[in-house]
């Protein structure tokens, strides 16, 4: 079906990650509101003491818990993606650029192939290998992962209405 589709470029990829970082933003405020919930219900329950931290921010950035916060953050943003691209091939910045990602042969995306395409992308930066191999089409973890980032008509997104036949 998608066999012809062209492949996304960095400019629209660039566009689709502006608009997924500022849903990531609210994402990770959310999960830092119940980080420090939960540490308040643990003071609460005296089971931690925030004593000698200036408040429970300071609590969480201090000490070996400022890597364990920052891991659950970019756990948080893992998730994200990897759920995103392995249940609908697309998040919801692809979708309102008109993108989709499959493997090579069009399937969807396994988890794996999600996380490591997640993790191979290097924060976004994978996308310059566009410019390096200029009329290829595929990102450094487009190759890596054999994955394909491709631009839908508007009749293919229509058709591909993530509300009604989510895969």
């Amino acid at each position: 079906m998608y066999a012809n589709a062209p492949r996304a470029g960095f400019a629209r990829r660039l566009s689709a990650i502006i608009y997924d970082v500022l849903i990531l933003c609210a994402l990770v405020m959310l999960a830092a509101g119940v980080a420090m919930l939960l540490v308040q219900l643990l003071v609460w329950g005296a089971v931690v003491s925030i004593e000698g931290y200036v408040d429970i921010a300071d609590y969480l950035n201090s000490s070996w818990r400022r890597w364990v916060y920052l891991g659950y953050f970019v756990a948080i943003i893992l998730g994200f993606y990897v759920y995103f691209w392995s249940k609908a091939g697309q998040t919801l910045g692809m979708r309102a650029w008109r993108m989709l990602l499959v493997t090579d042969a069009g399937a969807p995306l396994s988890l794996l192939q999600a996380l490591s395409r997640a993790l191979l992308s290097l924060g976004g930066l994978g996308n310059i290998w566009l410019w390096l191999r200029w009329g290829k089409g595929l990102a450094l973890q487009d190759q890596f992962t054999g994955t394909q980032m491709i631009v839908l008509t508007k009749e293919q997104s229509k058709a591909l209405n993530l509300h009604d036949t989510a895969r």
